[in-house]
């Protein structure tokens, strides 16, 4: 009743389990025994296990993936450092040149707002790179600010009145 039936034979109980002792301690020694990973990459002649290439192609793959997003990184930075690194030099100037004329249409801009409450703007409110102040006319109700030099602009003429609180723009092309 007692018998235990395995492939090496038939055992009673406590001679089973001195079996399955026996198998376990082989079992460990083995994997002892193996030599080390280092040592079977050492020995060129081995031929390498399905496990072992996949493992290989894995790190191929993930350097492959962290070379690849570090450039993407740096490029991105680059281009965002210098956006116009690849920009004409004649249309930087253009852009440039468009950028001043915005600024100083908007500090006239701003001017309107001071006569539509009914005062004289004071000096200070010129455009930049302008050493001299802005011309302030007056002709019965009517109050003119002209910018001093609008031929730095290309213009004729860039001017506000307290009657239209527009910026006038003249001459360009």
């Amino acid at each position: 009743m007692c018998l235990v039936f395995r492939d090496e034979g038939e055992f009673c109980e406590p001679c089973s389990q001195l079996v399955d002792q026996e198998e376990f301690v082989s079992s460990q020694t083995e994997s002892l025994n193996r030599p080390a990973p280092e040592a079977i990459q050492a020995e060129p002649d081995l031929p390498l296990t399905d496990l072992e290439k996949r493992r290989e192609q894995d790190k191929f793959y993930i350097w492959g993936g962290v070379i690849t997003a570090t450039l993407m990184i740096a490029v991105g930075m680059g281009v965002y450092a210098f956006p116009n690194l690849f920009t004409d030099a004649t249309v930087l100037a253009a852009q440039d040149e468009e950028q001043r004329l915005e600024d100083c249409r908007l500090v006239f801009e701003e001017i309107t707002y001071v006569l539509r409450a009914g005062d004289i703007p004071d000096d200070s409110m010129s455009c930049e790179g302008t050493n001299v102040p802005n011309l302030i006319r007056r002709s019965g109700d009517t109050v003119r600010v002209d910018h001093p030099n609008p031929a730095s602009f290309g213009l004729t003429e860039m001017y506000v009145t307290n009657e239209s609180h527009q910026v006038f723009l003249v001459g360009r092309g």
